[in-house]
């Protein structure tokens, strides 16, 4: 049984098949009468296209340039995400509060740890895609990487694609 559980950090790629362990958050926040933090990484540029826009820009310019392109991004998606918790969360259920919306640039895995210790989460939940033996071996998943990272519950949902 899980100790008191106050903030729950839902984290999501925020694809179409992640809506299952949305519902889930959404009913762990009910159950404990939880705030649920809605959580979504963005992948930094890749080392080669960050080289790419280095070698054509200014550094000055290059940070302010990505900059921007971030935070319209990051808008975005909290645009997106906002959306998503309307339709997904039914009228008659009641939270504690309002879903608050964080999107954080880096390594999700890594992104997913650093958030849930800020907010002091009791519990994280995500949702697993199962992926290959083999490529769990060779390249591992952001839930268990996460899992190895930290010591807060981690409630794993089953995903389809």
């Amino acid at each position: 049984m899980l100790p008191t559980v106050k903030t729950i950090i839902y984290a999501s790629d925020i694809t179409e098949g992640s809506r299952p362990a949305f519902r889930m958050a959404v009913e762990q926040a009910v159950k404990h009468s939880a705030r649920i933090v809605f959580l979504h990484a963005i992948q930094p540029l890749s080392t080669e296209a960050d080289e790419m826009v280095h070698d054509y820009l200014l550094s000055q310019a290059q940070f302010n340039h990505t900059q921007q392109l971030m935070d319209q991004y990051r808008n975005k998606i909290q645009q997106r995400i906002s959306a998503f918790m309307d339709s997904e969360i039914p009228a008659d259920i009641q939270l504690a509060g309002a879903p608050e919306i964080e999107v954080e640039i880096g390594q999700p895995d890594q992104v997913i740890v650093k958030v849930a210790r800020e907010r002091q989460a009791d519990l994280i939940v995500m949702g697993d895609r199962g992926g290959s033996a083999a490529s769990r071996i060779f390249l591992g998943s952001t839930t268990q990487k996460v899992i190895h990272q930290t010591d807060i519950p981690v409630l794993i949902v089953p995903l389809r694609d």
